[in-house]
């Protein structure tokens, strides 16, 4: 006669006909199980796999060179602002939204690459070389091989906005010459839209693009021309902290300006604009900011324990 097994001792299936319950030992052996079978079926190499190409899309595409220098996209700028673009005009006419969302991209991409190549142009007329200008979802970024130095950084930065108001100037123009009537550009079966639509899109975009680049919140254009004017200042007021008026003058810019500014930009926009994407926008400037400040601080040396 076989000895009667004890409950612990019962299989799995067993223990469930019996109506009690699995047991650790028999999970602990069914968890062991899967995961051979997980690694069987190729889990792990799968994962090493989905890992690759996500590393492989978040590098930067080069697009095409321009003055010798390359121009690139980030996957990201898929998101926003093509993403936006090609949303809103979808949602709003189907196909010939589609059109007109490519469109307003072509001109919206134009505007930012007419914006960064006049900060690289104007910096290589100071002996500065630009290793390349990449497209973000917040806009574009002209990346230069060295720190401008004074006066040259107030015209590098001045360069951008300055090209922008040109640009939305030539909109304006081609706007009013056009006269009141407007005209329909590929109109027929899918209609794409005025072309007085696409010039008023292209005066307003520069001109917010040029006035938004101004505002006094660095590492933007206008915090790039405050601090190389404070930084000329103590030069020529305190000659004693001539080596250090670069380091001192970006301290005033991030910590008593950009941070101000970013803070009341974004009361501003909970309170009244409601455009969140500035909640966004400036916590990620002030601390491109700090950064920044924190790489001249530590290039400097030994004085830097001076400016703290």
């Amino acid at each position: 006669m076989w000895p009667r097994r004890s409950q612990p001792q019962l299989s799995f299936p067993g223990r469930l006909a019996a109506g009690l319950p699995p047991g650790w030992r028999p999970f602990r052996a069914l968890l062991q199980s899967a995961k051979t079978w997980r690694l069987r079926l190729g889990t792990r190499w799968s994962r090493f796999c989905v890992q690759d190409v996500v590393r492989y899309f978040w590098k930067p595409f080069t697009l095409l060179r321009l003055c010798r220098v390359p121009v690139q996209f980030h996957a990201t700028f898929l998101i926003y602002p093509v993403g936006f673009f090609v949303w809103a005009c979808y949602v709003e006419d189907s196909v010939p939204g589609l059109l007109r969302a490519i469109v307003f991209l072509v001109v919206f991409s134009c505007s930012l690459m007419v914006h960064e190549f006049a900060h690289v142009l104007t910096a290589r007329h100071w002996g500065i070389g630009s290793r390349r200008v990449i497209l973000i979802p917040l806009g574009a970024v002209a990346e230069l091989e060295s720190f401008p130095g004074v006066p040259s950084e107030i015209w590098i930065a001045l360069a951008g906005p300055l090209a922008s108001f040109a640009l939305a100037g030539l909109f304006w123009l081609a706007l009013h010459a056009m006269g009141p009537s407007g005209r329909f550009w590929l109109s027929g079966r899918y209609w794409l839209f005025e072309v007085r639509h696409l010039l008023k899109f292209g005066y307003a975009m520069n001109l917010m693009l040029a006035l938004f680049n101004l505002l006094p919140c660095f590492p933007m254009d206008g915090g790039r021309v405050l601090r190389g004017g404070l930084a000329h200042l103590i030069k020529r007021v305190f000659p004693q902290h001539a080596g250090q008026a670069s380091l001192i003058a970006t301290r005033f810019a991030v910590r008593c300006v950009a941070w101000p500014v970013a803070l009341g930009m974004m009361a501003w926009t909970i309170i009244h604009t409601q455009d969140w994407m500035d909640l966004l926008l400036f916590p990620l400037l002030v601390l491109l900011a700090e950064a920044e400040y924190y790489l001249i601080r530590t290039e400097d040396g030994p004085s830097r324990g001076d400016d703290q």
